[in-house]
């Protein structure tokens, strides 16, 4: 750790998250070097029956580029052309600046956040783990996270 740094240990929810959803379909816009990211579960004909945005800073980005990097190293590219989705045009949008992958049978995608500044003087003033705030827990087959990560990727690098 260099001059100035502080280290932050943290603990990833495993409950609580304040949105959670299947999805099928996503989108991501790119805003200043902001990722925001849609996800849509759409029905066979074509109706959006639930949907879910979220921005992913420009430094969230950075800082998952690697972990996400060698996640999608370790369960490979899209073997299919994902489906085109245009995602509403306003909708609630939510923040959070950790993402973590994973899949078994289904994928899922966990989005957590906490606020660096008091986590920071938590750090310096007692040797805890900082708890996150559990933002949203998206499920979806894992060619379908394969082709998000894809996406993703390929605008921040890896």
């Amino acid at each position: 750790m260099s001059k100035g740094e502080v280290k932050i240990r943290v603990s990833v929810p495993i409950t609580g998250y304040r949105r959670r959803m299947f999805f099928n379909r996503f989108a991501i816009q790119w805003l200043d070097g902001h990722a925001l990211a849609h996800f849509a579960l759409v029905d066979g004909a074509g109706n959006v029956r639930d949907s879910y945005a979220c921005v992913l800073s420009r430094q969230t980005l950075k800082e998952s580029r690697e972990g996400l990097g060698k996640y999608f190293a370790r369960i490979g590219a899209p073997k299919n052309a994902r489906v085109e989705w245009l995602p509403p045009s306003q909708v609630p949008t939510d923040m959070a600046n950790f993402v973590f992958m994973g899949h078994g049978e289904e994928a899922e995608i966990v989005l957590t956040a906490f606020a660096a500044g008091p986590a920071v003087q938590r750090a310096k003033d007692k040797d805890e783990d900082i708890g996150m705030d559990a933002v949203a827990w998206l499920r979806c087959e894992l060619e379908t996270q394969r082709q998000f990560l894809a996406a993703l990727l390929e605008r921040i690098g890896t």
